[in-house]
């Protein structure tokens, strides 16, 4: 199972002073190649900005009440902290020092998981399902199973299902259409969606790499047989 998107969030209270304040926090970062941007909601007290750095394969989507990092590739580029987390971990610094900044309130990964296989497998599993102890409907054309649970103060949604090459338009699997992630295109297999989140006032690096074992436990303790 190989993770192809990535999406890290930490959300916040409500920064009242956003819209005078995140211009001056992102213009360091105009400095990278080919970095593109979008204001949405341009005047209004939902302005955001979207920054997508093409080269790098991620993007930050940074508005009053949170900020999201998203990633197409390989995440060991992740744990460590430098390169892309260096870049997240130093615009949310910037962040941090508004002054209308108060708090976080959580942080959460999701990650989108698939594995390519033959059509012909994933065809006699929607003809019967193993995954289902009963299942009155006959042939399927998708399935989904949703597990949710709570691991000491972080909670874990683990989705699983069959794959297939819509699931990309869906999920936004290939934000950058890399090479990365090529072998999704017409393929058909199985594929997951984690997402762990916490309760936080105050992501850390470390605190992110928690979050990321919990994500690797959820997964690798699936069976996907």
């Amino acid at each position: 199972m190989k993770i192809i998107r990535f999406q890290y969030n930490i959300d916040y209270v409500h920064i009242i002073t956003f819209r005078e304040e995140y211009k001056q926090a992102v213009a360091p970062f105009f400095g990278f190649d080919k970095l593109r941007y979008r204001i949405d909601n341009e005047n209004t007290i939902n302005e955001s900005i979207r920054l997508i750095f093409s080269i790098e394969h991620m993007a930050f989507f940074i508005r009053k009440e949170g900020i999201t990092f998203v990633f197409e590739g390989d995440i060991s580029e992740l744990k460590n902290q430098n390169g892309a987390m260096k870049v997240f971990w130093d615009l949310f610094e910037n962040i941090k020092a508004f002054e209308g900044f108060k708090k976080c309130t959580n942080h959460t990964i999701i990650a989108n998981a698939v594995l390519i296989t033959e059509k012909s497998k994933i065809d006699k599993i929607l003809e019967k399902n193993p995954y289902f102890t009963q299942n009155p409907f006959g042939a399927l054309s998708e399935f989904s199973c949703i597990y949710e649970f709570l691991r000491e103060t972080i909670h874990v949604k683990f989705q699983f299902g069959n794959y297939s090459e819509k699931d990309i338009a869906v999920h936004d699997l290939r934000p950058f259409s890399t090479d990365y992630t090529k072998e999704l295109i017409g393929g058909y297999g199985k594929m997951c969606r984690v997402e762990v989140s916490e309760e936080i006032k105050e992501p850390t690096f470390s605190k992110f790499k928690a979050l990321l074992y919990q994500m690797d436990q959820a997964i690798s303790k699936f069976n996907f047989d």
